[in-house]
Order: C-alpha cells, then structure tokens, then sequence
C-alpha cells in the first residue's frame, strides 16, 4: 500500500457511538487520479453534463421556434384572408368578402371575392410574385377571371352599391391595387353594367394592361357594348390594340387609344383606325377624334369611305359635340365635307345640330354622284351642276325630325331622248334613312323632249319613305302654252299607275309632233287631255281628246294619208287638194291605242281650202295610224330612269 493513496470510506454503522470510528481505507493507483468522475476537458473547461444540458435546451428552441413557425404556415391562408380583407377595406373597397384558396413563395389564388358589400364580384383572382419584389411590396402579375359590376350615376361620381367608386395611384406614383402596385392586370370574361339617366349600358370584355408609373396601356382589348340606341337595344363591338391611361395635367384620367375600331351589329357600317383620346375632369368628360374612317359594308357600298375628326364634350346631362366628315371619290375627282355641331341633353332626352355640306361640283367628265355614293350605280346618267346642303336635326327620345335643304344650281343632263338643262330648286328632307321629303318640294329647269320644243318645266313632287316618288305636278310651257301632267306615283313595288297629260293652247304643230303624225303641219292653238295607263311597264292610251280652241290652218302631205285615202283615184283628188291648205274652223283629234298597241287618230275638220272652189266648206273624218312613239317613248324613259333609282335606293335601305 505504499504505492497507492488512501481513502477512508465510512462504514455502515450499526449503533450510533459518540464518535463515529474510522473507515477502512481504500487506495487507488497513483496513474488513475480521476477514476469514477468525468473526465475535464482543458479546451472546454464546462462539465459534459452541463453541455448536454445546453444541446437539449438548444433542440428545445429550435423546435419551438419551428412549432411557432409552423402553426401560422399551417393557418397561412386564413391569415392571408384576413390581411387582404383588412387591406382592401382599409383601400376603400369594402365591405370586402374572399377565400384564398392557394398561396406559397411565388404566388395567391383567391375566389368568390366581393368588393363594395358585392356591388363588385369576381369569380377568380390569380397574383403572380417573386419573394424579393413581394417584400418591397410589388406583385407582378394580376389575373382577374369572372369580373362582375353594376355601376351607376350618382352625380359627378360612379356608384356600386350605393359607394362611390374612388380610383387612386400609391404614393410612389405606380398604378396601385390594395395598396400593391401591380405591372400586369388581365381580365378574362369581364361583365360591367351601368344604369344611367338614359337606361343600361352592359360591356363584356377582355383585356390586358401593363402599368407604367402612373400610366396603363394594353395589350390586347376587346368589348362588346350593349345599349338603347335609336329605340332599341343594338351590340356594339370594339377593339384596340392600343390604348394608355395617364394622369392629365389636372389631376384625372386621361386615356389614349389609335386604331380603334368599332361596329354594330346588323348595322352595315364600321368605324376604324380611330385615333383620339379621352379626358374626365372635375365632373366633365371629354372625348376628342383624331382621326377615323367609317366605311360601309353592302356590295355596292352605299357610300365611299368616310374620314371623320370631332369632340364631344360630357358635364351634367349635357353632351355638346362638333364634328367634320370628309368623302373623297376615287381617282381625286373631287370630295364632299360636312360639318354638324350640336348638343344632346340626357336628362330632357332630346337635342339637336346643325348640318351643313359645302358646295359640291359635279362635271360630265369629272366628279359624279356615283362616286361617291356607289350603290347609285349607272342608274343615273352623267350629271353637271353644283349641290349643297344646309339645316338641321332635331329629335327627342327616339323620334328624329330632321329639317336639311338640298340647294341644287346649274343642273343638267342628258337621258336617252331628252335634255335637261338649267335645274335648279331647294329640296327640303323631312326623313334620312330612308329618305323622304315634305309635299311640295319644286325643281325647275329647262325641258327638250318628244321631238318638242325646248320648254320650261316645273316638277313638283316629295319623296315617300317607301321609297316612291310622289308626282303632284309637271308642267312644261312653251309656245305660250302648257302641258301638265296630273298627280300620280311612282312605286318600284307597284309598277302601275295612271295619269292624264293635259294640254293648254299648244301650237298645233307641237302637238302633231307629240303624238307621233309625221307629214302633218299648221298653226292654231290646242287644249285636251291625254290618259296614261301603265300595265306591266306599257302605256296605253284610252279616250284622249284635243280640239282647237280658234280657227287655224291644217297642212297635210298626201304620202302622210293612208294609202287607201292617197289610192282611192279621182274622188279623193278633191279632198287631198283641199287637206293641202286647209283653213278649219273646228277641227278636233281623238286618240286611242288597241290592245295589241296599235294607236290611231280619228281627225275630224270642218273648214274650206280658200284657193279651192271659192272656199267652199268641207266636214272631213280621216283616221290616220300612229303609235304614239315620241310620247310612249317620252313617258317610258322618264319613268324607268325614276323608278330604277328608286329600286337601289330601296335596296341599299334595305341591306
């Protein structure tokens, strides 16, 4: 034991003595100092136990901080409902109602939202993040699917749900949604309705916008317009490729758009490339047109391409406006302009404007109205003169009055047979499409037809919206007489009519050529009256009648007789000497077609021949042939030229 060291242990005791005695001692080896405790280590002077002690209160926290950490993942979308609640109302849209259905590092999916108590729904709403731009609070994507809205007009402001909608930027001037600027907005099936004082405009649309600071354009744009127009609902279809909203000097929005384009449907019109842009400041709303083209669909096109430039202007009830139409025909021949300005009052729901069109030249070898209205075709022959228009348009609720002058000056043209010349007159349109005019309307100008010397005529008539054209009077004088024609109509869809061409004092001579006896000639003045019945595009003559109204001198050819009349020998020699210089004191002219188109005139004289038997009288009945050509002829080409414009007036409408 001298090696080793001692230790005295205590020893069980098994009565307690007044001092305890000594132990045994137990010795350990020298090289074994620590033996039974733990060993200390000199770079980490701690105990084991109180390091194992530190690890586990280290595991401890750590699964902690991971269960405090996990619980709110795990409730992740319930707090993500909350927020964006709290966000959006604080925003001004609430009440606000959703469910976050998805949400993760990049990106939220969120449904059956409700803005403004539900005045505002959507069905889907996709955000699009990265970590790093969510911290700084940017989203760089928006999906909107299943928009829903009712707006209405409460005042300067729009309304949902009795709130008015209230549109602002953040304060770093980014486009702003809840309080997140957003770079990309896509809405898919969007439905708006809006309720104002002149009833319901529904949109549906799609589009996408990119905001920019404070301002949006789009990619792609696409609505379709529901609304009351001309007193019924009509669907108006519009895109645009390209559109931007901007904050306007003022403070509001400000939004332009270029290659616009828009159509109606059934409407055989569309309006495109339409450039321009739109203010709404302060309660007023500002629409200016920079440029457009309005073209008309039909085969032939009823009119050529349209360029139009204008400003409408909204505050209150009231809409002004002010616009300039251009047309120009093909090949530079020439153009048209008008210029209307006016106002419309919504609340009243009536309004008016005020047209006028500058002074058109049309030349026989230039500009024609078929050029700039095709669907004219070659209805019309080749026309001179100038035309212009001046008036107005008043209407209310859907009834439009319009109240427009044609000045027409200078006119003239030649149909097949005739000549006219020098018209002129003012027509005043009561109706524009179709169109029609008020009873009464005069055109005059100078008349060469039938063979017949060059006249005045006067035509009055109006134009029915059927279409037709209403003949009250037509009246050519010449010779110091006058021929006129009695009221009657013409109707592409009822092709028959009647009427009576009446003769007052005209030379006898006139009248010979007229109805069509050649050989024939002399002086004296005649009155009557012709009937006219048109049957399937024929005329028949039944029971006319002229007669003189003096003594005059009757000039007949023998080769104008018929020929038994000319070969009847000796005891005709009489009569056809006493018809060459024939001096009537009566003499009167029955006229009559047969069913097969033959015409006849019964001439009945009673008069002398002074050079022949000392004057002696005669009582002669002749009935010459005639078919009546130069007047059938005349009457035909007056009334087909008429109707076939008529006819592609009516279809042009119709289309």
């Amino acid at each position: 034991m001298s090696s080793a060291d001692c230790v005295q242990r205590p020893v069980r005791q098994i009565a307690t003595p007044a001092k305890p005695p000594a132990g045994p001692l137990t010795c350990r080896p020298k090289d074994k100092p620590n033996q039974g405790h733990p060993k200390i280590d000199p770079n980490n002077p701690l105990p084991p136990r109180i390091r194992r002690r530190r690890t586990f209160a280290a595991i401890l926290a750590i699964a902690i901080v991971a269960a405090a950490l996990a619980v709110p993942w795990m409730y992740r979308l319930d707090l993500a409902r909350m927020a964006a609640i709290r966000l959006l109302e604080r925003s001004g849209f609430g009440p606000v109602d959703l469910t976050v259905s998805h949400l993760d590092l990049s990106g939220l999916r969120a449904r059956d939202i409700g803005l403004y108590g539900g005045g505002i729904r959507i069905a889907a709403l996709t955000l699009a993040y990265g970590p790093s731009r969510l911290a700084a609070g940017l989203v760089d994507r928006a999906k909107i699917t299943g928009l829903e809205a009712t707006l209405t007009a409460a005042g300067d402001d729009i309304a949902t749900g009795g709130v008015p909608l209230r549109f602002s930027a953040s304060t770093d001037g980014a486009a702003a949604a809840g309080g997140f600027p957003i770079s990309t907005v896509e809405f898919v099936d969007a439905h708006l309705a809006f309720d104002g004082p002149t009833g319901r405009l529904e949109a549906n649309f799609s589009t996408e916008l990119v905001f920019s600071g404070t301002n949006i354009h789009n990619k792609t744009f696409a609505v379709d317009l529901t609304m009351p127009l001309a007193g019924q609902l009509q669907t108006i279809h519009i895109e645009a490729p390209e559109l931007a909203i901007s904050t306007g000097d003022g403070g509001g929005p400000r939004l332009r758009f270029d290659r616009m384009a828009v159509r109606i449907k059934n409407i055989p019109w569309i309006v495109e490339n339409i450039g321009g842009g739109i203010a709404w400041q302060g309660g007023r709303f500002q629409l200016t047109i920079d440029s457009s083209r309005i073209g008309n669909t039909q085969t032939p096109a009823i009119a050529v391409p349209l360029e139009l430039t204008g400003d409408v202007a909204l505050q209150g009830s009231r809409i002004d406006f002010a616009a300039h139409v251009l047309a120009k025909a093909p090949g530079d021949k020439g153009q048209i302009e008008l210029d209307a300005k006016g106002f419309h009052d919504r609340a009243a729901g009536n309004g008016q404007s005020s047209i006028a069109v500058a002074p058109v030249m049309f030349q026989a070898n230039g500009l024609q109205p078929r050029d700039l209205l095709p669907a004219l075709g070659d209805s019309l022959p080749a026309l001179t003169g100038s035309a212009a228009i001046s008036g107005g348009v008043t209407w209310r609720s859907t009834t439009l009055s319009p109240k427009l002058t044609l000045h027409i000056a200078g006119g003239a043209y030649e149909p097949e047979g005739a000549s006219l010349r020098d018209i002129h007159g003012d027509i005043e349109f009561t109706g524009l499409w179709p169109v029609a005019t008020a009873p009464g309307q005069v055109l005059r100008g100078v008349v060469e037809a039938g063979g017949l010397a060059p006249s005045n005529a006067t035509l009055t008539f109006h134009l029915l919206p059927k279409p037709a054209l209403g003949i009250e009077s037509l009246r050519m004088e010449f010779a110091g007489g006058q021929i006129a024609a009695s009221p009657f109509t013409i109707d592409p869809a009822r092709p028959n009519f009647a009427t009576s061409i009446g003769v007052r004092q005209i030379d006898l001579e006139q009248i010979l050529k007229l109805v069509g006896i050649d050989g024939l000639g002399g002086s004296g003045k005649i009155d009557g009256t012709i009937p006219l019945a048109i049957t399937g595009g024929k005329i028949a003559i039944r029971d006319g009648r002229l007669a003189a109204s003096g003594p005059g001198v009757l000039r007949v050819r023998s080769d104008a007789l018929p020929k038994q009349i000319a070969d009847a020998g000796e005891s005709m020699t009489l009569v056809l000497s006493a018809l060459a210089d024939f001096h009537y004191d009566t003499l009167s002219m029955d006229l009559a077609e047969t069913a097969s188109g033959e015409g006849t005139v019964a001439l009945r004289l009673q008069g002398r021949n002074p050079a022949l038997l000392e004057g002696r009288a005669f009582n002669l009945n002749i009935r010459l042939d005639s078919n009546f050509d130069r007047l059938i002829d005349l009457a035909l080409r007056s009334m087909a030229a008429a109707r076939e414009l008529l006819r592609r007036t009516a279809g042009s409408a119709r289309q």
